[in-house]
Order: C-alpha cells, then structure tokens, then sequence
C-alpha cells in the first residue's frame, strides 16, 4: 500500500502537481513555525506534568489527581450553568418580544447579574424604539400663511 502511495506521489511530482491541486493546503513557514512551537509548549507542559507526578509520594499523587478531576468538573458544571443561563435568558428576551440578537449584550456570569443586564437592554431598547417612532411621527410642521393673506377656504365660507 505504502508502494502505491510513494508511486502516486511520484507521479505527482513528475507532472508538476501540488498538494494544493489535490486539495491540500499548502503552509506558509512562519505557519509551520507556530504550529511547531505551539507542539513544544504543549509536550512541555505535559513533560512537565509527568516529572511533578513521578517526584510525588503515591497519596500525593492520588490527592493531586483528585484535585484535577474536582477542577476539571466543576468547569464542566460551570459550562453546564451557564448554558442553562443563556437558555433562560432566550425565553425571557421571546417572552418580553425584543429581538434575539440582544442575547449577546447579556451579562452570563451568574443569574443576578444575567437579570440586571436583562433589564437595562430591554429598558434601552424600548426608549431606542419610542425615539425613532416618535421621529417618524413627527412629520413636518404645518405651513403658515404669510401675515395680511387670506385664506381662500375661509373666505368662500364668510368667516374672516
């Protein structure tokens, strides 16, 4: 299989053929120098890790990893609540009839502060809404007759 592989590559090569056309990507080196260098730092930390856990008594490296999965869950559960929150506040914005978008002006740190927020977009929102229509119904301002004209409608019905 490998055979089959080197021979299409080959191939490739013979008739000028990129990985490109073939619809890889091609990288740039400073691409490929970030990629490399993000690969050290993770295989470091992890070597890391791994020197910390063997320099450890056996206890304190079941306390150690107790530790880790307590962090690791209550991430989780914090994902987990913070969803939920985002999932309330989508009723309250369908509830209240303002658009969903706002949804991304919330504040999702907790549930007070998710409700305060709530309340000061709707409260913008409505006084943004009233502005333009009350801009719209404005319209323009009745004309006057200049001072000493008569008015043609009054003057056919007699009033002066």
């Amino acid at each position: 299989m490998k055979e089959n592989e080197a021979a299409e590559k080959a191939k490739g090569a013979a008739a000028g053929e990129t990985p490109a056309d073939k619809g890889g990507k091609l990288y740039t080196q400073s691409e490929l120098d970030s990629a490399l260098e993000n690969e050290r730092k993770e295989l470091g930390k992890k070597l890391a890790e791994a020197e910390k856990l063997a320099a450890m008594t056996e206890s304190k490296r079941a306390d150690y990893k107790r530790e880790q999965r307590e962090k690791e869950l209550e991430k989780r559960e914090a994902a987990v609540a913070k969803r939920e929150l985002m999932a309330d506040a989508l009723g309250m914005i369908n509830d209240a009839g303002l658009p969903v978008q706002l949804a991304k002006c919330l504040d999702y740190s907790d549930r007070g502060a998710c409700e305060e927020s709530f309340e000061a977009v709707k409260k913008a929102f409505g006084a943004a809404v009233s502005a333009a229509v009350g801009e719209r119904m404005r319209g323009c301002a009745p004309k006057r007759s200049a001072a000493g004209s008569v008015d043609a409608f009054l003057d056919g019905l007699g009033v002066k």
